[in-house]
């Protein structure tokens, strides 16, 4: 009788599967713990007499809101990357090949385009004995508050666990498990009476962008509406409302880069007086995306009216819109990278 299959190793499964699918001779060269630019392991193929070889960024599970956080972390690589994932459906394949970003899946679906070798492999599907390894606790959505709090405001990781749950919004049992999650995968250092250090924080960053739209935003959205006037956002405040511009108009702002199709408010207040002032209504099709406030922290920056940098960079990269990814790397560059300078 067959049994479920847990992914244990990906990147040998995802290889298995190209070697199966395409006949070419693939193996793994290197493999090392990963740092924020160095990759996790590095896939040597053989075609033709000529050897390739790809820097490898492993992805437990990829989905389009997931794709931009992944980008920009295969394109720190020094080589050419490649991304390595358990299972990547028809209609992601071919927004990564429109977007020249090669993949494997543990279902054998592939996309290399490195003349003179090119393969493109879609709509193969994984065995149905396959079960997918849960999710760690650290990145389910109360570990993700937590670790929210302590990107954006550093030192907290040396703080009472008390003063952390008050910050992350969360019960008090949830820090000590989160943190020793962090330490289990090297994100924080403890040395006992000199303190914690959080580290690697690039690393944590795109992990944690790359996650929150799956795991924690859809449980913050309160709905979408619709204003009578589409620039209704140029002229108001929010900061009157305890609300916070993020995502593409909190972008706009702060880069200029780009003209916001979606228009995203986050708040812990009653709607009534921001919708009645704004002429805003309910739409489940609108244009306007409002979702509650997740932290308990104020954050100090020069932007009262928008959202920390950091959760407007996960919104865009949450869109899978090419012109959101190219802000969203103005955004890491000019705010995110003060915070992982002393790594």
């Amino acid at each position: 009788m067959k049994t479920d299959q847990t992914e244990t190793d990906p990147l040998q499964n995802a290889l298995n599967a190209f070697t199966t699918i395409t006949g070419l001779p693939a193996e793994i060269r290197e493999k090392e713990a990963h740092a924020d630019q160095a990759p996790g392991a590095v896939l040597q193929i053989g075609f033709q007499g000529m050897e390739f070889y790809f820097a490898v960024e492993i992805v437990p599970t990829l989905t389009r809101a997931a794709i931009g956080g992944t980008i920009q972390q295969l394109q720190k690589f020094p080589k050419k990357g490649i991304l390595v994932t358990q299972y990547i459906t028809p209609q992601i394949a071919d927004l990564l090949r429109e977007m020249d970003v090669f993949f494997i899946d543990r279902a054998g679906n592939a996309y290399i385009n490195e003349p003179p070798l090119f393969i493109f492999s879609k709509g193969n599907k994984l065995p149905q004995t396959y079960r997918k390894a849960p999710l760690p606790r650290t990145f389910q959505p109360a570990g993700l508050k937590v670790v929210f709090a302590l990107l954006c405001n550093p030192g907290l990781e040396n703080r009472p666990f008390r003063e952390i749950a008050k910050a992350a919004n969360v019960a008090l049992g949830t820090v000590d498990e989160v943190m020793r999650g962090l330490k289990q995968m090297g994100f924080l250092i403890d040395m006992g009476k000199h303190g914690r250090i959080l580290t690697q924080k690039e690393g944590l960053i795109t992990r944690w962008a790359t996650i929150y739209p799956e795991q924690l935003r859809p449980k913050q959205l309160i709905g979408r509406y619709r204003a009578d006037h589409y620039d209704w956002w140029e002229k108001t405040t929010l900061h009157q409302f305890e609300a916070y511009w993020g995502g593409e108009v909190a972008a706009a702002k702060l880069t200029k880069y780009l003209k916001p199709q979606i228009i995203t408010v986050y708040t812990g207040q009653p709607l009534g007086t921001l919708l009645l002032k704004n002429k805003i209504k309910k739409d489940p099709n609108g244009d306007i995306e409002i979702l509650k406030t997740f932290w308990g922290f104020k954050h100090d920056w020069q932007h009262p009216d928008l959202v920390h940098p950091l959760l407007i960079y996960a919104d865009l990269l949450a869109t899978g819109d090419r012109k959101n990814f190219e802000t969203a790397k103005i955004i890491y560059d000019q705010e995110l990278y003060r915070f992982i300078r002393q790594d």
